[in-house]
């Protein structure tokens, strides 16, 4: 053995095993199964969560009736049935309408404070909440007459106080227009207004109407498997209600019902804005509260707000400042204390 030969190390040759003794044509395949068993793993684990939701949506929505009771009564208005509920008692009658989407409960935080002093009722829009579906067009100006039949089938005659929220400002201001004898004073709540829809873009407009389908969509699919009931809490986004309430809000709103009378109101929000646009309110004590969020992000919100006031000559406006848009969830209070001191004008003028 040369020298050369013996700084040589010894080296043992070890035969290639597993992926390595494949040739590279070989390794795609393997990667392609092992992806294919992924996905097929991935897509069953959805399966399983989905059928388990609807299931326990399914079990859970059969004692509905009994968890969450109808705290009012449903009224014939002609072959369909509305929820309305009073409380309390006084003159005159305080009627509140929620926003879009909204149902009466969107005022258990209001309502129960107005009633030492008044009759205060709250109702259900037709499709919305524990109201039926009804089969005219959903436009402000059909939804007032509903309003208007609900409250004549139910036995409460004027005057009456009306407190809209929000869309809902439109219906109330055209039930004024056709029974100005019955309306004795009004509170909007950050109410959208003519002015606003008539100076936006058509192509936002247009955004509007797809963002209300999709909703719908995302609606239906959170109450279709259990994700409305399990986080009902949660996605209510209002720490002053109680679990149950806020759960109770969130399964109504995304009832098939609600969720397809929730589009058809926003399609024909402006149906009847060129009526608004030349109806007054007299000398009618009339208090508008607007968000402090909402004048400093809405393009047009300040203007229309100020309008709406000037609407009458008894107008005032008030900023929420410390609430968004859903001012009567965020600070109550200070749609409790708008609406009495609106009922203390009214009650001087009797």
């Amino acid at each position: 053995m040369n020298a050369t030969t013996a700084e040589r190390p010894f080296r043992v040759t070890v035969p290639p095993t597993g992926d390595a003794a494949k040739p590279a044509s070989a390794k795609g395949p393997r990667f392609l199964r092992t992806l294919i068993r992924a996905t097929v793993s991935t897509v069953a684990l959805i399966a399983v969560v989905a059928a388990v939701g609807a299931t326990y949506e399914t079990i859970a929505g059969a004692s509905d009736t009994a968890t969450y009771p109808a705290a009012g009564r449903l009224v014939d208005v002609g072959g369909y049935r509305m929820h309305l509920d009073c409380r309390g008692m006084g003159s005159p009658t305080v009627v509140m309408d929620a926003g879009l989407g909204g149902s009466s409960l969107d005022w258990i935080l209001v309502q129960e404070d107005l009633t030492r002093t008044a009759r205060v009722c709250t109702y259900d829009r037709a499709g919305m909440g524990r109201s039926e579906v009804s089969p005219r067009p959903r436009t402000p100006e059909h939804i007032a007459d509903e309003l208007h039949l609900l409250l004549t089938n139910a036995g409460l005659s004027g005057p009456y106080v009306l407190v809209a929220h929000s869309l809902a400002g439109k219906t109330v201001r055209m039930f004024a227009s056709a029974h100005p004898d019955e309306v004795a004073g009004m509170v909007l709540v950050d109410t959208r207004s003519e002015l606003v829809d008539a100076q936006i873009p058509k192509a936002e407009a247009e955004a509007f109407d797809v963002a209300l389908r999709l909703q719908g969509v995302l609606y239906s699919v959170a109450r279709r498997f259990g994700v409305a009931r399990a986080f009902g809490s949660d996605l209510a986004g209002v720490p002053r209600l109680s679990p149950a309430t806020a759960t109770e809000m969130v399964l109504l709103m995304t009832q098939a019902d609600a969720i397809d009378e929730t589009t058809r109101e926003g399609q024909a929000r402006a149906a009847d804005d060129a009526t608004l646009a030349k109806a007054t309110l007299g000398a009618m004590p009339l208090l508008v509260i607007a968000s402090a969020v909402s004048m400093a992000e809405i393009p047009n919100w300040p203007m229309a707000q100020r309008r709406l006031a000037a609407l009458s000559t008894q107008g005032t406006l008030v900023i929420a400042e410390h609430a968004g848009h859903a001012v009567q969830l965020e600070d109550p209070g200070i749609v409790i204390d708008g609406v009495e001191q609106v009922l203390a004008r009214v009650r001087s003028e009797l």
